[in-house]
């Protein structure tokens, strides 16, 4: 068995094409993210902070290969993700988009969506679900009620659910795959505020309960005070303060972290 060390991000960087100066002319490279390094233990929660455009995004894109990054290295529980992108490194990190709705095929049912990930990972698929319809129909209604769904959902597309459902059904299909790395890509930030917590309280469970890694992704520090043990900010592509949580909320050293805590609004996820 592979040892447990977490993701380890180590000098990343990733550059795009950017706009050509003439009809003809060469493209100047857009540096999204430069030399970034960043380390999510096991068990931990790290929220990686700041404003659109930041680069925050873009990592978590190059960690799940959406992205090929410029440079650098990144590894899970010892295994690199740029050189060796396995069924086994894909089924353990899973991603949790920003948009409940887009992030579900509005053709599919929230049973079909979750039972999808068993059809492309069967090592992480329940005893005989892929074969009996009526062992699969329990599997998602296990999974749904561990996000505080009811049976019901299981049978319903995306637009018969809220958007705090759909969100939830993208969590469960997410947990389907018994990943050990949960990363949420401002998992909340297009909920109302008191959907968003009971999104993070849910979060907050299902870290606890399956002894999960979280890299959360916020624009907004207020999310994150009650949820994350590190937060790490990011500004321009750089990542310019990395505290545990509340040693930052305390005492921020970057001006920039200053006006991120100045601008947060609190957000209770015990209610």
């Amino acid at each position: 068995m592979t040892a447990r060390t977490g993701l380890r991000i180590t000098d990343l960087t990733v550059t795009y094409p950017g706009p050509r100066t003439s009809g003809f002319g060469r493209r100047s490279p857009i540096t999204a993210v430069r030399a970034v390094s960043l380390d999510v233990a096991p068990d931990e929660t790290v929220a990686l902070v700041g404003e659109s455009g930041s680069g925050k995004s873009t990592i978590a894109r190059a960690i799940v290969g959406l992205v090929a990054p410029s440079g650098g290295a990144i590894e899970f529980d010892g295994t690199s993700l740029l050189n060796q992108r396995d069924r086994w490194a894909r089924r353990n990190i899973a991603m949790i988009f920003q948009d409940p709705r887009s992030a579900l095929n509005p053709r599919m049912s929230a049973e079909a969506s979750i039972s999808e990930a068993w059809q492309a990972h069967p090592e992480a698929a329940p005893e005989g679900v892929r074969r009996d319809p009526r062992r699969r129909r329990a599997a998602v209604v296990d999974l749904l009620a561990q996000v505080g769904l009811d049976p019901d959902v299981a049978g319903k597309r995306p637009t018969a659910l809220s958007g705090g459902q759909c969100q939830r059904v993208s969590i469960a299909r997410a947990l389907a795959l018994r990943p050990r790395l949960l990363i949420c890509d401002e998992a909340v930030s297009a909920l109302d505020v008191s959907v968003q917590a009971q999104v993070l309280a849910l979060l907050v469970s299902v870290r606890e309960a399956r002894s999960l890694s979280m890299l959360f992704i916020t624009h907004d520090l207020g999310v994150v005070r009650q949820v994350a043990d590190r937060v790490a900010v990011m500004r321009r592509g750089e990542l310019v303060e990395s505290a545990d949580a509340q040693t930052l909320f305390a005492d921020p050293r970057h001006d920039y972290t200053k006006e991120l805590l100045a601008a947060a609004v609190d957000l209770d996820v015990s209610s």
